[in-house]
């Protein structure tokens, strides 16, 4: 199987094997995907890698999200823990936001629309404080 019908370069729009699709918004990179392995949920994460490509219609309840800034780096990094103290890098922890990781798992369709909106309208502003209170405020309403 080829890789990618656009090998020399990005497309605005995307698939991965029939659980998920990233897209290019205002700079930004989005990638949502609900298949094996990812942070979804626990019936669909640990199927069988290849489940997805064995159904025309693939589909879970919930998402996991992340989010590449105009550089190509994730916007979000990964926040390592001491384990002696069970805390985290302070700097780094500021940094994202309060956040710790690159990705957002378990996100229903309404976490994902509303970054999906913030990216659209953050302009040059810095959107990830407000997508951590979207990503955080999803589990609150439940």
């Amino acid at each position: 199987m080829t890789h990618t019908n656009t090998p020399d370069r990005n497309a605005d729009f995307y698939t991965n094997a029939n659980k998920g699709f990233a897209m290019a918004i205002n700079g930004f990179r989005i990638s949502v995907q609900w298949g094996p392995g990812n942070y979804v949920d626990r019936e669909i994460r640990n199927n069988d890698y290849d489940a997805p490509m064995q159904h025309s219609i693939w589909g879970c309840d919930t998402a996991e999200v992340m989010i590449w800034d105009r550089n190509d780096d994730p916007l979000f990094n990964l926040v390592p823990i001491d384990h002696d103290t069970n805390m985290h890098d302070k700097e780094k922890l500021d940094a994202n936001r309060g956040y710790t990781d690159q990705v957002f798992g378990h996100c229903n369709s309404d976490c994902v629309a509303r970054i999906i909106s913030t990216l659209v309208n953050c302009g040059d502003e810095d959107p990830l404080r407000a997508i951590a209170q979207i990503y955080n405020a999803s589990f609150n309403n439940k």
